[in-house]
């Protein structure tokens, strides 16, 4: 399994020094990993991937058979004690990582492709299903991570073989590039919501294994800080337009709701139309999206008595949405958000900002 744009933080060579698979966990965690960490052995390959220092899964390969979740853990126990193989920790763009946070099945697909316009074509029946993942094009010259979102190419990353990384229309181009000149195989992941829901909780065996089942881990200090941070921008908000109604962030893969705040008994008249705001944003960013690969700033939204507004946070991968009466210039109502969106920006973690640029 190959991650273009990955970048190698550390490496350990189990014939000159020994690690445990609870040192190896403990490691990844307190760094606040995002990303994954490769092991291989002489007779097994494992991965366990990470999202902000918590264990989101792992996979083992023996031979022909293979171990997800904690079965994968518990095999990987048993041999990574041994004094031959290898240990990679790599770090992960952010955008991969949301994707790969969630991502459930992954298999070899029989069918390849041999030019551009089959992977066009490829790509177009993935955008028909609507399918949310991974698509990974291996070939001689390189390897590519397509990710997909409701069908549409999110973001795609090309490591030469040399190990050059690029990202969005320069890998494209070189993408279409290699696959003219040879056959390439795919990879297809698909990608859980369920699973993305939880993506700050660290599950309760993890905590036991690493023994610290009274203690806050470094991921729920840092759910428990941009769930204040979240809190603190629409109290910001409200102080700043006394016109809005209600105001909420929002998760852009799910449409979870983190952070919702009103005034008086005037949300219940907008509850409605505040309800439907998640997903009318992912619809048009699909639709946006397909326009040369555009991107949605800012939508906006009016009625003779609302002035609905919503802004994208591509750092976090979040939405602020505000509604408000028309007793204040809808300008006037857009430049406090747009300020907002920059500081919320702005104050993110340092584990989201430094994988974000």
């Amino acid at each position: 399994m190959k991650f273009p744009g990955s970048k190698l933080l550390h490496q350990w060579d189990l014939a000159t020094q020994r690690l445990s698979l609870d040192d190896l966990l403990r490691s990844c965690q307190q760094a606040g990993l995002t990303g994954f960490a490769e092991v291989k052995l002489p007779q097994a390959v494992a991965m366990i991937f990470y999202y902000l220092g918590g264990e989101v899964n792992a996979l083992y390969k023996e031979g022909a058979v293979a171990y997800h979740g904690q079965a994968a853990l518990e095999r990987l126990r048993s041999q990574v004690s041994s004094d031959e193989g290898s240990i990679s920790v790599y770090e992960l763009p952010l955008d991969m990582a949301h994707l790969l946070r969630g991502i459930t099945n992954r298999q070899k697909l029989r069918e390849t492709v041999k030019s551009k316009a089959e992977l066009v074509e490829f790509l177009r029946r993935l955008e028909k299903s609507e399918h949310t993942g991974t698509l990974e094009i291996q070939t001689g010259a390189g390897s590519a991570m397509v990710l997909l979102v409701r069908g549409r190419v999110s973001n795609t990353y090309w490591e030469t073989a040399g190990g050059l990384t690029y990202e969005k229309g320069e890998a494209r181009h070189r993408l279409e590039t290699a696959v003219d000149k040879e056959e390439a195989a795919l990879f297809l992941s698909e990608f859980s919501r369920d699973v993305w829901k939880t993506r700050h909780e660290v599950q309760d065996s993890v905590r036991s294994r690493l023994e610290r089942p009274r203690e806050e881990t470094p991921n729920d200090e840092l759910a428990a800080e941009e769930n204040a941070l979240r809190q603190q921008v629409l109290d910001e908000l409200f102080t700043q337009v006394p016109s809005l109604i209600q105001a909420f962030m929002f998760d852009l893969m799910t449409g979870s709701i983190f952070a919702r705040k009103g005034r008086g008994t005037s949300v219940i008249r907008v509850g409605l139309l505040a309800e439907k705001v998640p997903a009318l944003t992912g619809y048009l960013r699909d639709l946006v999206a397909t326009e040369d690969e555009d991107q949605v700033e800012l939508i906006e939204l009016s009625t003779e008595k609302v002035s609905t507004l919503v802004a994208i946070v591509p750092e976090a991968q979040e939405a602020i949405a505000m509604l408000a009466d028309k007793s204040q210039p809808t300008a006037l109502v857009g430049a406090a958000l747009s300020r907002s969106v920059r500081s919320y920006a702005s104050r993110l973690h340092p584990a989201r900002g430094t994988l974000a640029s």
